[in-house]
């Protein structure tokens, strides 16, 4: 588990004003739900982040907070198929982000990616064109290049399937730019398995 991760569920005990019992129950589903992402039980999570979310609206915590389990909670859900669930939780991630200042392009981005393993890439193409302007504000080329570098590898894969073969050539050669940069490098962050545990 990240330190991130253990700080997000550590101010989930102390965040708004209801019932401690509840947002202490929240973490602790929270910390089981990461458990077991980590032990690639996907089901498992998302059972865990589901209650752990009915448990944080009762405890009060605040918006940021709830947008992490949404966030999570949609992940999980797209990796056991259950995408009506993640759709609608990750889109809820999204709109408490964009609202409370939190990074709102994570959710978009999964959003995204949920569309592109399902090959639907017209809905894919819509996420990741937002995805792409965020990323700009933020930084992440330079934050995070391979990270960006895989991005655009699937952006491209996307703009070829919907006819935008100029673009793609453009967003191809600055992907193997930066690949060129790092040839043995290899991004910090992990691409979720959307429908590898459909039931």
């Amino acid at each position: 588990m990240t330190i991130a991760v253990v700080l997000v569920l550590g101010l989930l005990i102390a965040a708004g004003c209801g019932n401690p019992i509840n947002r202490k129950t929240a973490q602790n589903y929270a910390g089981a739900g990461y458990q077991a992402i980590n032990a690639g039980d996907w089901k498992l999570a998302q059972k865990n982040f589901g209650k752990a979310i009915v448990n944080a609206e009762l405890g009060g915590a605040e918006p940021q907070h709830m947008a992490v389990l949404k966030y999570e909670y949609g992940r999980a859900s797209g990796v056991v198929c259950d995408w009506t669930n993640a759709e609608a939780a990750l889109k809820e991630a999204f709109n408490l982000d964009a609202a409370n200042g939190g990074p709102s392009y994570m959710a978009l981005y999964e959003l995204g990616r949920m569309h592109f393993d399902r090959k639907q890439f017209a809905k894919a193409r819509s996420y990741y064109d937002q995805v792409y302007l965020e990323f700009g504000k933020v930084g992440v080329e330079t934050k995070d290049p391979l990270g960006f570098a895989q991005y655009l590898e699937e952006y491209v894969v996307i703009l070829q399937e919907t006819g935008a073969q100029q673009d793609a050539m453009t967003y191809q050669e600055r992907a193997a730019k930066i690949r060129g940069m790092f040839p043995e490098g290899k991004s910090p962050t992990e691409k979720t398995p959307y429908g590898t545990q459909c039931a």
